[in-house]
């Protein structure tokens, strides 16, 4: 039987045996002769390779050949505490990344390569050094953009325009309203540009939204209901503000109809209060259930014991039927025996009561994560989410 030696396959089969190996090992193979050295240095065999970028020194590894094609780079992740702010917790990179050439030199090198989409670490840094435009061109690279760190009001600008505007990569987008700094410049930027950025990627996720962007709130509901949009995942967790109460019935209902995967959570009057809340709820649910809602995933958690018992019980059964649960924290109430819950709404009130502790004791789940609050004799109010939480006592 004979044998042919490595160094006499053709050279497309041994692009692919090197194409096969581990990174690791390929750098090995690499030094073996110049002829795998130079096979080796192609693109396409480290395009799954994450290259680290630890110091500023390191950005030079962007220029190699074999690096023209990665979709992801990690930064250095170590991180000082230097001051408080507002009550938080202020951290910055002690590595000279940070420093202002630093940071165009990195995003310079970014820029140079389309194939990037993704930056671990990137969301820690101190970014308000660079140019506004260099900022854009590199962050609209990624699929993922998080806003949370303090930017710069023309920053903040030049990005959101640029995603509203041009074909991007990005298709999500998280916003944190609440951290220091950031919501400042966030009010700055119009209701008609947010809403035109935020519509324009595939999910958007949004904590903490503060009373100045009610505004934005309405001119994205608004967007969404007419359907110029390319949203379909809508996460929205609210602490303080009830910013969606003043939101037209039928705006609202329409616009979360047109999507296809809606999460809410926040305080029991994230609607408003009584009456008033449970006509929204009702409004988004009659819509939900016609051949035209795009909804396949509904998660209201803000919905009170009170507010189920005033829902007509047929149309739950009905979303329930097309959509499954969509109140999480009373998957196991007995739909069937709704029409028979008058007393226990008269016991529980016509007010909203989530918020209030009336009863004596504090539960907490084994897990931690769910609080249930005694109400009274025996009422429980549950806030939460989780698998397994009971009604009553």
């Amino acid at each position: 039987m004979s044998c042919t030696h490595i160094s006499n396959l053709p050279e497309e089969m041994l692009r692919k045996i090197l194409k096969l190996l581990p990174h690791v090992d390929l750098m090995t193979a690499m030094l073996v002769c110049k002829s795998w050295q130079e096979k080796g240095e192609d693109p396409a065999m480290w395009k799954l390779f994450m290259v680290t970028v630890n110091t500023r020194d390191d950005i030079q590894k962007l220029r190699l050949p074999r690096f023209q094609s990665v979709q992801t780079i990690q930064l250095c992740s170590t991180l000082t505490e230097v001051s408080m702010e507002g009550g938080y917790e202020i951290f910055q990179h002690d590595c000279d990344l940070q420093q202002p050439d630093g940071l165009r030199d990195l995003f310079q090198a970014i820029s140079a390569i389309p194939s990037i989409s993704e930056i671990d670490g990137i969301w820690t840094y101190d970014l308000r050094a660079l140019e506004p435009g260099l900022y854009a061109s590199a962050m609209t690279r990624l699929t993922r953009l998080r806003f949370g760190r303090k930017l710069t009001e023309e920053q903040i600008d030049n990005i959101f325009t640029v995603v509203a505007e041009e074909n991007t990569k990005v298709e999500e987008i998280f916003i944190d309203f609440s951290n220091p700094g950031f919501e400042f410049r966030m009010d700055k930027l119009s209701p008609h540009l947010f809403a035109s950025a935020v519509t324009k990627v595939r999910k958007l996720a949004m904590f903490g939204p503060m009373e100045s962007d009610q505004e934005k709130f309405k001119e994205m509901f608004k967007m969404v209901k007419e359907e110029k949009i390319f949203l379909k995942e809508l996460i929205i967790s609210l602490y303080y503000y009830n910013l969606l109460a003043s939101i037209e019935s039928d705006i609202l209902g329409t616009a979360l109809n047109r999507l296809e995967d809606v999460y809410i959570k926040g305080p029991s009057h994230l609607m408003g209060r009584g009456w008033s809340k449970v006509d929204k709820v009702t409004n988004i649910l009659r819509k939900l259930v016609r051949d035209d809602s795009k909804l396949e995933r509904l998660e209201l958690t803000f919905l009170t014991r009170t507010d189920i018992v005033k829902i007509d019980p047929e149309l739950v059964r009905q979303v329930i039927k097309k959509i499954g649960e969509f109140v999480e924290n009373y998957s196991y109430m007995d739909y069937d025996e709704w029409d028979n819950v008058d007393d226990i709404d008269e016991d529980i009130g016509d007010d909203d009561v989530e918020d209030e502790v009336i009863g004596d004791d504090e539960v907490e789940d084994d897990d931690g994560d769910i609080e249930n609050e005694v109400i009274g004799d025996g009422a429980v109010e549950v806030e939460g989410i989780g698998d397994d939480v009971l009604l009553q006592n």
